[in-house]
Parts: C-alpha cells; sequence; structure tokens
C-alpha cells in the first residue's frame, strides 16, 4: 500500500515536471521544472520499488541508482544552465 503511493507520487512528480518542460517558455524555467520533479519523482519511484519487494540483495542495485540519480542530474542541471548563461541565452523577460 505505501509502495504504491511512493510510486504513484513519483509518477505524478515526473508527469508534473514533463509538463513543465512542455509549457514553460525559457531554458531556466525548464530546467527548474525538470531538475526538482525528476529528483522527487524517480527517487520516490526507487523507494517505492525497495520498499514494495521488502529488503532483498537486488534492491542494493535500486539503491545505486539512487545514489547516481541524487549526484548526476544537479550536476547534468548545473551544466546545462552554465551553457545558456554563458551563450547568453535571452530569458523570458528579454524575448520580448
Amino acid at each position: 500500500m505505501i509502495a504504491n503511493v511512493l510510486i504513484g507520487l513519483g509518477l505524478a512528480l515526473v508527469l508534473i515536471g514533463t509538463i513543465g518542460i512542455l509549457r514553460f517558455r525559457d531554458v531556466y524555467s525548464r530546467l527548474q521544472a525538470s531538475g526538482v520533479s525528476d529528483n522527487a519523482g524517480l527517487g520516490l519511484v526507487l523507494v517505492g520499488l525497495i520498499v514494495h519487494g521488502g529488503w532483498d540483495r537486488h534492491d542494493a542495485a535500486l539503491l545505486v541508482l539512487l545514489l547516481l540519480l541524487l549526484i548526476t542530474n544537479p550536476i547534468a542541471t548545473h551544466s546545462i544552465a552554465r551553457s545558456a548563461f554563458v551563450r547568453r541565452h535571452p530569458g523570458e523577460e528579454e524575448e520580448g
């Protein structure tokens, strides 16, 4: 029961983030929508999968995936934002 709630909540966050990527106009708003929702949503899905099956030796791989997600997603988001800043990508207010 709790696992299904965690997985459903995680999938809902990923869906909201996907809608945010499609809806927002500038790169910085899209990064905000995708970065936050991906970390929280996919983290909840992985924790829900661990809770659903109970702890066994295969759940260590899910924990490694969760750790890699929590490390690489902020790095990728920062790299994209820095690239947009260096290339002077216009924000929403500057596009006119």
